[in-house]
């Protein structure tokens, strides 16, 4: 009996919430249908498409006809394929190489850049950020007639001083050169201004607190203005990690869109677009990949995030 009484109770409870957030919404409709387009638009373009990829990769499918379901065959396919082995390689290579030089170059020219007795700052500044506002695949085109063969420009301005020619883009051991370049190239100036824009929210009091009791420049920078930074440090550190586990354009433009010697040049996103439009339209396969990538970018960001957060604590 007792029961049967508190089942109905909750029953009623439940139908008045109910019918109160009814009321709600019909008493701020206008409130709900002015935040109604942003709702819809990620619905439509962002979940939706995030929810059918996912079931994607579990299926096999060319782009015609019916997909085929395989359950986790595409994820077993390219934990196994000796290409994503390698792509693991060369972004674990490029991790290497552009993480450390995303932070210390834009570090470097972010402090340049910030002394007062430097003329012409504004210009500096200004030629620095025109790569981020050109296309990047302009630019990739350019640095394929710089890093091309025997006549390429690098190629003829070396052999101008007796040096080369260097196999920039036609041996394995030098495809990731550049590629390097070309990242850099394309990010230092977006970094820079991030590591600028910090640098000018510091406290100059703090500064000037510790000139006055005797410390130097160094000492000033590796105990005050560093420690000051490291909220937009750990920035930098996710995002160009990100930044490389996403590269597309920089291998793309270089060796159009193919996989450079000894398929060095093979990135994730690259993979991606060429399992899914090159070799065999292989859409669950590429949808497995873009989420396998997806989570080990998220994994990644979780685990710098912790480990610059505790050594904060």
């Amino acid at each position: 009996m007792e029961n049967s009484q508190l089942n109905a109770t909750t029953r009623i409870h439940d139908r008045t919430i109910s019918w109160r957030r009814l009321g709600d919404l019909l008493k701020y409709w206008r409130e709900y249908l002015c935040i109604a387009p942003f709702f819809i638009l990620f619905a439509v373009f962002f979940a939706y498409p995030i929810g059918w990829s996912l079931v994607l990769s579990f299926q096999s499918w060319d782009g015609i006809g019916e997909p085929r379901w395989v359950g986790l065959e595409n994820y077993q396919f390219l934990l196994t394929d000796p290409l994503t082995l390698k792509v693991v390689s060369n972004t674990f290579i490029l991790l290497v190489v552009l993480v450390p030089l995303g932070l210390l170059l834009p570090l470097a020219l972010g402090v340049i850049l910030n002394q007062q007795f430097l003329r012409f700052r504004g210009t500096f500044r200004t030629i620095l950020f025109i790569p981020v506002v050109t296309s990047l695949v302009v630019i990739g085109i350019v640095f394929r007639f710089i890093f091309a063969g025997e006549f390429g420009w690098l190629n003829s301005g070396l052999s101008v001083v007796g040096l080369g020619p260097f196999p920039w883009t036609t041996e394995a051991g030098w495809a990731y050169i550049p590629i390097i370049v070309l990242s850099i190239w394309g990010g230092l100036g977006y970094y820079t201004l991030i590591v600028l824009g910090g640098l000018q929210s510091l406290d100059t009091e703090i500064f000037e607190a510790a000139r006055i009791d005797g410390a130097n420049e160094v000492q000033i920078f590796f105990r005050i203005t560093l420690p000051l930074m490291r909220p937009v440090m750990v920035f930098l550190l996710i995002s160009t990690t990100m930044g490389v586990m996403r590269l597309f354009s920089e291998p793309y433009a270089l060796y159009q869109g193919g996989r450079g010697p000894d398929d060095n040049a093979l990135t994730p996103a690259l993979q991606i677009y060429r399992t899914a439009f090159s070799a065999g339209k292989r859409y669950g396969d590429a949808a497995a990949l873009g989420f396998l990538l997806s989570l080990v970018i998220i994994a990644v960001a979780i685990i710098q995030y912790r480990i610059t957060r505790s050594s904060d604590n």
